[in-house]
């Protein structure tokens, strides 16, 4: 008996243990259990409102559905209404074209008929009513023509007026230009009579000086007196090609100038003269790099026989210098001889 309340005792503990640890166990699970159980419940729940509103969005679709299959269906009972009416304008525009074709061919006939008509008509009234347009015409002309008449004679009236009143203005100043006239004659009777009486004052200056130029000069040949010019051939003065007067031609020079200087002291102060000198060349072309053209050698040497003149104290005032080339020759450039008379210095004694 004591064994086997001693057996009873000893397993009595570990049951109730074991049935603590199931039971823990059990407890365990079940939080487990249930914890799990308010993870899914609030899952599924919010599945459940997506779902809802899944199946809100799905009636939605399905009613703009069936709204589109109803407007697709009136769109194809309006293409199919369409495209009926298109036939039948189809037709309407065949039947409108047959008939514009008849009109046109019905137009062309008319406007055939209408020239006809025209050119009927046009005979009529070059038969009947010809004469009667003719004079209306005439009438309608004859009646511009007065008009027109009536206005020329008015400005014809006009232009009379005007050149009465030029003619008595005229006729003033045609006294006032006689008178005029009369004083331009008389003054220019004065002006010869003044220049004649200077030309024959100078005239006789020159006369002396070119008569004393004679006889200092008579036995040289290459000095002449042309009329009224004093003529020096550029051989005695210059070197050919050159403008540098050798010590020769001072010298001539230096001769004339004074007695040039004599002369002119007894010219009274109211004369106003000038000694003109002039350069010519014969017309071969000169071939030095100084002057390029007998032009610019003649005016060269025109100047040097002038500065030689300054230097024997002539006025420079009194001095005019030209230079002409070959373009006024003496006699013709044929030979050496009628050459050498062209190359020269012209000096003149005259009035500016």
């Amino acid at each position: 008996m004591r064994r086997k309340n001693i057996n009873q005792v000893n397993i009595w503990p570990g049951f109730v243990d074991a049935i603590t640890t199931l039971l823990l166990v059990f407890v365990f699970l079940l939080a487990i259990f249930m914890i799990s159980q308010t993870f899914l419940t609030q899952s599924i729940s919010g599945k459940d409102a997506a779902l809802q509103s899944l199946k809100t969005q799905l009636q939605k679709l399905d009613a703009d559905l069936e709204k589109n299959l109803g407007k697709n269906k009136k769109l194809s009972e309006l293409i199919a209404t369409l495209n009926q009416q298109i036939e039948i304008l189809n037709l309407e525009q065949k039947n409108l074209q047959t008939e514009l074709l008849d009109k046109e061919n019905l137009n062309k006939k008319y406007q055939l008929n209408t020239k006809n008509l025209e050119k009927k008509i046009a005979a009529l009234f070059e038969e009947l009513g010809i004469e009667k347009l003719n004079l209306k015409s005439e009438k309608q002309i004859s009646k511009k023509l007065n008009l027109e008449m009536s206005e020329l004679n008015y400005t014809i009236q006009q232009l009379n007026n005007k050149l009465s009143e030029i003619d008595q203005a005229l006729s003033l100043s045609l006294v006032d230009v006689e008178t005029k006239d009369t004083e331009i004659e008389n003054l220019k009777v004065k002006l010869d009579l003044a220049l004649k009486e200077k030309i024959g004052e100078l005239s006789e200056y020159r006369s002396e000086f070119f008569g004393r130029l004679k006889e200092i000069l008579k036995n040289q040949k290459e000095i002449n007196i042309v009329g009224d010019r004093f003529v020096l051939q550029s051989e005695i003065l210059f070197k050919s090609g050159s403008a540098e007067i050798g010590e020769k031609g001072k010298a001539k020079l230096s001769e004339i100038s004074n007695l040039l200087k004599s002369i002119t002291k007894k010219i009274p102060s109211k004369i106003n003269w000038i000694i003109q000198v002039e350069g010519h060349t014969d017309n071969v072309p000169i071939s030095n790099n100084e002057y390029p053209s007998n032009w610019e050698l003649s005016v060269a040497r025109a100047i040097a026989v002038a500065r030689i003149m300054i230097e024997n104290d002539i006025e420079p005032k009194r001095i005019n210098v030209a230079g002409y080339g070959e373009f006024r020759p003496l006699v013709k450039n044929e030979d050496e001889t009628s050459r050498n008379k062209n190359r020269r210095i012209e000096l003149k004694l005259t009035q500016p």
